[in-house]
């Protein structure tokens, strides 16, 4: 498919040096009051009564740390798929500035390159060269294609350039930045994090009490060098690693532009007990209610138990078509040993269903999926979503099982925030209703060194008035850390490897991968 024009060479790094300006002159217009101060002599006869007292080090109001990063993935499809491989490495640059006064500047700087000759992302999308995507699915005779999810292509990005203010009780951060709520949040599972584009600001009341405020009008995905004012489910593939917006008619190539979203939580902490409620307006998307909580008990094994919560419905002109979807979910977990921990989560989401006469652009398939277009969140990735008398024909009567939960900043990267979403995917990613239950342990050793994290769930989309389609995840996290982390710029060398193995049936009736394999080799050095 194609991709939206890529910005100008001029236009795209003048907005980079004028951000990197903005930084620069903030930090040398505070170059003056760091000055150091002249001592005061100390009197004569108060020297002979008593050494003087011992001078503390100025803290240096200049801070700087980041990352190399080296990934490598596979990804294993069903026979008649092409598979996919890519190797990208990264270098990530953070530097912040205190001018005291709790308020400060940064600005982190990330550059990829996999140098294999395809860096430029324009080769993966566009021609005939050897550096294009495969199409998938694909029967010719190349062994892989690249995973743009990585990506397989250069990044350079100045994803952050903000201004803060930080005290014991209010925080406001105003710019370019790297944020983490439920809904919206870094997705740092690749190269580089997802950042926002806009303003937060958090203020703690009381000893229990704290509230957040924030409005992000643009974003930054994980495989993209600028900021654009469009979401995951607003695109269809007009950029790389979008997961396209199913059945709401946005013609394959193109974006629809929104306004971000704006977003509220109250929050309580007493004791064990912890609580957020969370409110997001997704601009001509959706708005939804958010409620996580925790509760502690001290005891031997440590148990904890935890819900969420939450209900979504389509607003303004509603460019993911009609939402109506709630959550509930719950999970309980323990501590037996030192190392050890186990949890079981559930999460489930209701079908709701329509019978309507469909629109002339759509038909109810043989396979118990609509083609074509129809104002609908629905489930996708083999989930039948609708039942007719009259499969394939347009305008028919149908009944159309929707419901799933419509997550403009985390569809397809599962990292969305429930309790049963796996390394490859999840209720959200699925767009789907159904339910889930996922088992999860982590192990370390004595020594801190070796961290794993072992999973297993099941999930079953779908209704059954329009079929099921069971699904099954296991996955596997072993993380070796090198050494142990002391002073100076040293903070951490650490090789990672994730493993997912995914299953789903009833592929043959309603479409979908009837299995899936996923590899990942993360090497990191922090500083």
């Amino acid at each position: 498919g194609t991709r939206e024009p890529a910005p100008s060479f001029g236009g795209l790094y003048m907005s980079k040096l004028v951000r990197l300006g903005v930084v620069f002159v903030a930090m040398v217009s505070a170059g003056t009051p760091i000055a150091l101060a002249k001592t005061p002599a100390t009197p004569a006869v108060l020297a002979q009564a008593s050494p003087a007292p011992k001078s503390k080090a100025t803290p240096n109001p200049f801070s700087y740390g980041g990352y190399i990063r080296a990934y490598y993935f596979t990804r294993t499809n069903p026979p008649g798929v092409i598979n996919q491989a890519t190797y990208n490495q990264a270098v990530n640059l953070h530097a912040a500035y205190d001018f005291g006064g709790h308020l400060s500047v940064g600005g982190t700087y990330l550059y990829a390159d996999p140098f294999n000759g395809c860096g430029d992302p324009a080769s993966h999308y566009f021609g005939t060269g050897p550096c294009r995507v495969k199409v998938l699915p694909h029967t010719g005779p190349y062994p892989t294609t690249w995973d743009d999810t990585l990506p397989g292509f250069r990044l350079s990005t100045l994803y952050e350039a903000y201004l803060q203010y930080k005290d014991p009780a209010l925080y406001a951060k105003l710019g370019d930045q790297v944020i983490n709520t439920p809904w919206a949040n870094s997705s740092d599972g690749r190269l580089k994090p997802v950042a926002f584009q806009g303003g937060d600001l958090t203020d703690t009341f009381s000893k229990n009490w704290n509230g957040e405020i924030m409005y992000m009008d643009r974003w930054e995905n994980r495989v993209q060098s600028d900021f654009v004012d469009s979401t995951l489910i607003t695109n269809n593939g007009a950029y790389p690693d979008s997961p396209g917006v199913g059945n709401t008619g946005i013609p394959r190539g193109t974006v629809v532009a929104n306004n971000g979203f704006g977003y509220g939580r109250l929050g309580f902490a007493a004791g064990a007990l912890k609580a957020n409620l969370h409110y997001y307006a997704f601009n001509n998307i959706a708005n939804a209610i958010w409620f996580d909580g925790t509760y502690g008990w001290k005891a031997p094994a440590k148990p904890f138990l935890a819900v969420q919560l939450g209900s979504e419905t389509e607003t303004g002109s509603a460019l993911a078509g009609k939402v109506d979807s709630q959550i509930f979910g719950i999970q309980g977990g323990i501590s037996p040993w030192k190392n050890v921990s186990f949890s079981v989560g559930a999460d489930f989401i209701p079908v709701k269903r329509n019978t309507i006469a469909l629109p002339a652009t759509a038909a109810c398939m043989p396979n118990g999926s609509i083609a074509g277009t129809l104002m609908y969140w629905l489930p996708a990735g083999g989930t039948p979503n609708c039942t007719t008398a009259a499969p394939g024909v347009k305008g028919a009567v149908a009944t159309v099982y929707y419901g799933g939960w419509a997550s403009p900043y985390t569809d397809a990267y599962a990292t969305d925030p429930l309790f049963t979403t796996s390394i490859s995917q999840g209720m959200a990613d699925r767009r789907s209703p159904g339910s889930s239950v996922k088992l999860a342990g982590t192990f370390f050793t004595d020594n801190k060194q070796v961290r794993l994290i072992a999973s297993h769930a099941w999930y079953v989309y779908g209704s059954s008035g329009a079929g099921l389609s069971p699904t099954q995840e296991t996955d596997v996290d072993v993380t070796y850390f090198f050494s142990k982390v002391g002073t100076g710029a040293y903070h951490g060398w650490s090789i990672r490897h994730r493993y997912a193995e995914r299953s789903q049936a009833h592929t043959a009736l309603f479409g979908g991968f009837p299995d899936f394999k996923y590899n990942r080799t993360q090497l990191e050095y922090d500083f």
